[in-house]
């Protein structure tokens, strides 16, 4: 996760289990882009709470009545520009399948998908109070994830569940004016590059080469994928990279100015000042704050 445009130091998550139903509320004071890949066993399905207009999942826009529907091992993108609260439910695969027409059972080439799907107002309302009421119930009552009530809500949530992954697919995002690579080849390739040259410099030029493309459609490409252009990306990534190196290092042996250079930044004030305003600290307050490293004795 890269994190953007921080407003406020704040971020959490909450969880709660009800009969193998995973619910999850997030608070985050800043934008941000999330990769991965989802769990191969269920199905997730992701909601803004708030600002969902600034919401895109796999390079589709948001809106207040979308939902993004993660099937098992599908390679996802979520991106906000800004601060925001989201919720997702996560549920086990055998659990739909209990409950779903067996005619109608998710092909392989489904399941490996990302979609947004566009809901009606009044079943939207309906999965967003459901979720944040059960989270206020379980935060009130400890008790509540082992009684009978939590039993009786995860089954109403997997009903709901089950009719949201029936509804059809919003319509996809397509970028402007003709190519002949696909967006999602065009951020395929740019991840090939960029995991290769991991320790090395990539530029524009070098994403365009890789990819096949000009500039300008990989700039368009990249501004529906993850809601920046590259080289906002390529400075989240080095930001990020940049910090984590400074948490591992050992401050009695190195500093900042190295740990730049190895990281192919030369302006170092610059990057400072770039670095402050998304973290909230300077790079050698990074580095003498390190976590120090807990060391597991050898059985």
């Amino acid at each position: 996760m890269l994190i953007q445009n921080p407003k406020r130091p704040l971020w959490s998550v909450n969880h709660v289990d009800l009969a193998r139903v995973h619910i999850q509320v997030g608070r985050e004071g800043s934008g941000n882009i999330t990769e991965g890949q989802s769990l191969p066993d269920g199905y997730l399905l992701f909601m803004p709470l708030t600002h969902a207009e600034a919401h895109s999942a796999n390079g589709v826009a948001l809106d207040d009545v979308s939902m993004a529907i993660l099937g098992p091992r599908c390679d996802f993108c979520l991106a906000s520009r800004i601060e925001h609260d989201w919720c997702s439910i996560f549920i086990p695969t055998l659990e739909l399948d209990r409950r779903r027409d067996p005619e109608e059972a998710s092909s392989d080439s489904e399941e490996m998908t990302c979609r947004v799907t566009r809901l009606d107002r009044q079943l939207a309302n309906q999965y967003r109070a459901s979720v944040v009421e059960l989270m206020a119930i379980a935060a009130k009552y400890p008790r509540f994830e082992s009684s009978l009530a939590s039993t009786v809500a995860a089954a109403e949530l997997r009903e709901l569940s089950t009719e949201i992954l029936g509804q059809p697919q919003a319509g996809d995002v397509h970028l402007v004016g003709r190519r002949k690579v696909p967006r999602r080849e065009i951020i395929r390739r740019s991840h090939e590059l960029l995991e290769a040259q991991s320790g090395g410099h990539v530029g524009i030029a070098d994403l365009a080469a890789a990819t096949g493309v000009s500039e300008r459609t990989l700039r368009t490409a990249f501004k529906e994928h993850y809601g920046v252009g590259p080289v906002r990306y390529l400075q989240l990534r080095i930001l990020h990279r940049v910090r984590r190196a400074l948490r591992e290092a050992d401050p009695e042996e190195a500093n900042v100015t190295g740990v730049l250079f190895q990281h192919g930044e030369w302006q170092i004030g610059r990057f400072a000042a770039r670095y402050r305003r998304l973290f909230g600290e300077l790079p050698s307050e990074t580095l003498r704050a390190r976590r120090p490293i807990v060391q597991v004795p050898a059985a």
